[in-house]
Order: C-alpha cells, then sequence, then structure tokens
C-alpha cells in the first residue's frame, strides 16, 4: 500500500536536528549521511615509516623505482641514457593503523668517460603492523650503457598495473616514467654544446653523454616516488 501521510507524532519524537545536510533514518533520528569517496593524497619521495590513517577504508598505491643513470662517453663512441624505474598500481583494503615501511629509491648516478651508469634503486612499501599485504615493488631502472646499446626497460610485476620504464636510448633522453620525461642527452657541435641533464620526472632516467671531452660525462637517474589515494 502506497504511504499518504506521515503520523505527526513519529516526527515530534524524532531526535537530532532536521536540516539541508540532515536524513531522517528508520528508528527517527535525523542524521548526517556517511561520508566516502577521494579523501585525500599522500606524495611520499623520502624513505619513511607512513600508518593508515582513520577513516580511510581503501587506499590505491603507485610505486616507482628510481631511475637509471645514463652511461658515460669518450672520443671513441658514444652512449646510452638510462631507462626510467618500473611503476606498480595496487588497490588495497587496509585497516586504519596499518604501519609499513616505505624506501624510496635513490638518485643513481651517471658514469664518467666511457663508463656505464648505475642501476636505478627499487622503491618498496613493506607492511610491519596491522592488515598484512605483500611487499610493493617498483622496479629501478636499467643504466645506460657504453658503446651507444640501447638499455632496456625495468618490468614490474605484483601490481593490479604493471607499467615498465621507458627505455634509454643511444644519443637520446633518458627513459620516461609513469610520471614524465627524462634527462636530455649531452650534444656538441660548432653552434654549442650541452651537458647531459638529470632525469625530471620521478623514475627517469638520466641523459647519456657525448663523445667531446667538453661533454663525456653522464647525468643520474631520478629519485622513485610513492603515491597513495586514500578513499573512505
Amino acid at each position: 500500500m502506497a504511504l499518504t501521510k506521515v503520523d505527526k507524532s513519529l516526527l515530534e519524537t524524532t531526535s537530532g536536528t532536521a536540516d539541508a545536510t540532515t536524513f531522517l533514518r528508520g528508528d527517527g533520528t535525523w542524521n548526517a549521511p556517511a561520508s566516502g569517496g577521494f579523501d585525500s593524497l599522500v606524495a611520499i619521495t623520502s624513505s619513511q615509516s607512513y600508518t593508515i590513517p582513520s577513516d580511510i577504508t581503501k587506499q590505491v598505491f603507485y610505486v616507482t623505482g628510481g631511475g637509471g643513470g645514463g652511461a658515460g662517453s669518450n672520443v671513441a663512441l658514444g652512449s646510452s641514457s638510462g631507462s626510467a624505474g618500473g611503476t606498480v598500481i595496487k588497490s588495497l583494503s587496509l585497516a586504519t593503523g596499518t604501519t609499513m615501511d616505505i624506501v624510496i629509491g635513490t638518485v643513481a648516478a651517471g658514469g664518467g668517460s666511457g663508463a656505464a651508469g648505475t642501476t636505478g634503486v627499487d622503491t618498496t612499501v613493506t607492511q610491519t603492523g596491522g592488515t598484512a599485504f605483500t611487499t610493493l615493488t617498483g622496479p629501478g631502472g636499467k643504466p645506460g650503457k657504453y658503446g651507444n646499446n640501447p638499455t632496456t626497460s625495468a618490468a614490474p610485476s605484483g601490481g593490479d598495473i604493471n607499467i615498465a620504464g621507458g627505455a634509454g636510448g643511444a644519443s637520446a633522453s633518458g627513459g620516461s616514467s609513469y610520471w614524465g620525461g627524462g634527462g636530455v642527452n649531452a650534444y656538441y657541435s660548432g653552434a654549442g654544446s650541452q651537458s647531459a641533464g638529470p632525469g625530471l620526472a620521478h623514475g627517469s632516467g638520466g641523459g647519456g653523454g657525448y663523445p667531446n671531452a667538453a661533454v663525456y660525462a653522464a647525468a643520474a637517474g631520478a629519485v622513485g616516488i610513492v603515491m597513495i589515494y586514500l578513499y573512505k
């Protein structure tokens, strides 16, 4: 049977305040709707401990490894830039108070004259208390190689989505990460020169050197990052 009217006595015995922000529950109480949806974003760029805040029920982690360093050149041969760190994206439902250690992949140095770059450092998120979860790892980028040999991508695994870091190339900029582009490659010409540049976006690769004594040296890959999207 359709409801056509509400007994006035029911409304007179309710508790709470009736206004534009509340609704009437079945037990006769005026109450505000439960909050939900996106709450906030946390960006972590240095190693630290982290605790899930109160009222947070879901999280989406973006974990990116540090970028690889570019390789240096010498008068005989050129070199390649470093590749970017890989990114793992993982949705979790961790209870309030769950704790974890976050280790950010640090800067990986570029090579000197005729030397390969340094391998990028992994970024990890490891549970230390509360709701258990498998460690999340964003692999560090591959180092640039001496001799114009291209680098391979850093391939992650274990996420809901796994995004490989962009590969470094011979006489090319450092590999791009999920967050953006890598450092510029060095060059030298009669019109001018440019030194290799470090990775720009988090986890991107460093630029490689050029076969001229003024710009032999390569540049470093960029540090990794963990981004956490928090939901109520």
